[in-house]
C-alpha cells in the first residue's frame, strides 16, 4: 500500500488531504493538533527500559479529555468507519455482550445517553462519541486476556486484522524489549486489575508521518527537515468491566508537530533530548527514532 506524506493528522497515511482553508490551521490548510499534555509525555527513567507505569484513573473517568480535536477526530473516525470498515471495526463471536456494556459505559460518560444498538454496532456508536479508540479483551480458557472487539483508528504501525484474537504477547511482538520488560508487568496489570481501580498508562514515540491512522512504518526519509517530523504519545487505559468481566483498553492518540514542540518550555525540550540520546539501540529502532537519533538530539539541544 503506498506512503502519502503529509502534515494532516486527520487524514490516513495513504490519503492525498483535500485542503480546506475555512479548517483551524496555521496558513497551511491543514489542521493542527493539540498540543500533547505534559503529563503525558515521557520522563527520565524511560530512557533506562520500557515500562508498564500504570497509575489510577478516576472511576468515573472512561475516556480522555475533551479538548479541541474531539471533532476532527470522530469526522476521521466516522469517514474510516464508512469508508475502510474491515480495517477499523472487528468483533469475534461471543464479544457481543461486553461491547454493548463498554458502549453503555463510555456513552454515559460522555453524557450520551445509549441507543439500542447492540453487539458491535454499540461500540461503533460509543467510539463516534469520543476522540479514544476502543479494544476489548477477554480472558481465554487459561486466563489470559485475548483481544476480542476494536474500534482502532489510529493504530500506531500495527493492524486490526493481524492482532485480533491475539494475548498481549503476541500483540505486542514486534515492540523491542516486550519479553524483557513489559510482557510479566502487564500480564501482573491485567490479572490483578480490578473493577473499582481503572488504571492509565502512556506509551510515545516519533514519526516523520502526521496521520493517527498510520497501520503501516512509513519508509524512512533522511533528509527530512527535522522540524516536520511528529512527536506521538498514546494515553492508555485499563478498565475491568463488572458485568462481563471483560477489561476495556482505550488509547487516545497524541501527535505534535516537532516545530510547535521545541517552543515548550526549556527543561521539558532538553530532557525529552536527553532521552532521545540515552534509550537502547534497538528501542530507537522500534520508536522510528534510531534513523534521526543524532539530528534529532542535535534539533533538541538547540532550544
Amino acid at each position: 500500500m503506498s506512503i502519502v506524506f503529509h502534515n494532516d493528522p486527520f487524514t490516513p497515511f495513504d490519503r492525498q488531504p483535500i485542503i480546506s482553508h475555512d479548517s483551524p490551521s496555521s496558513g497551511s490548510g491543514f489542521r493542527r493538533s493539540v498540543a500533547i499534555p505534559h503529563s503525558y509525555l515521557p520522563v527520565p527513567a524511560d530512557a533506562a527500559r520500557l515500562r508498564v507505569a500504570a497509575r489510577p484513573l478516576g472511576l468515573d473517568q472512561w475516556v480522555s479529555e475533551l479538548d479541541d480535536d474531539l471533532l476532527p477526530t470522530i469526522e476521521m473516525k466516522r469517514a474510516l468507519i464508512n469508508e475502510r470498515r474491515d480495517e477499523v471495526v472487528a468483533c469475534l463471536p461471543g464479544a457481543e455482550e461486553a461491547c454493548e456494556e463498554v458502549a453503555r459505559g463510555v456513552m454515559r460518560s460522555v453524557g450520551v445517553v445509549p441507543t439500542d444498538a447492540s453487539g458491535v454496532d454499540a461500540l461503533v456508536e460509543a467510539a463516534l462519541c469520543v476522540a479514544d479508540d476502543l479494544c476489548i479483551l477477554i480472558p481465554d480458557a487459561d486466563g489470559m486476556p485475548r483481544l476480542v472487539a476494536a474500534v482502532l483508528c489510529a493504530p500506531n504501525r500495527w493492524r486490526l486484522a493481524e492482532k485480533l484474537g491475539g494475548t498481549m504477547a503476541s500483540i505486542h511482538v514486534p515492540v523491542a524489549r516486550y519479553d524483557k520488560d513489559l510482557d510479566s508487568p502487564v500480564n501482573a496489570v491485567l490479572t490483578r486489575l480490578n473493577v473499582e481501580k481503572p488504571m492509565w498508562r502512556t506509551n510515545w514515540g516519533i514519526s516523520n508521518h502526521a496521520s493517527l491512522f498510520q497501520p503501516d512504518i512509513p519508509p524512512i526519509t533522511p533528509d527530512i527537515d527535522i522540524a516536520e517530523m511528529w512527536f506521538r504519545t498514546e494515553w492508555q487505559t485499563l478498565r475491568r468491566l463488572p458485568e462481563t468481566g471483560a477489561i476495556l483498553f482505550t488509547i487516545r492518540t497524541y501527535v505534535e508537530k516537532l516545530s510547535d514542540f521545541v517552543t515548550r518550555d526549556y527543561e521539558l525540550v532538553h530532557g525529552i533530548g536527553d532521552i532521545i540520546n540515552k534509550i537502547p539501540e534497538n528501542v530507537a529502532q522500534y520508536k522510528s527514532i534510531a534513523p534521526y537519533r543524532e539530528r534529532l538530539f542535535e534539533y533538541f539541544s538547540a532550544r
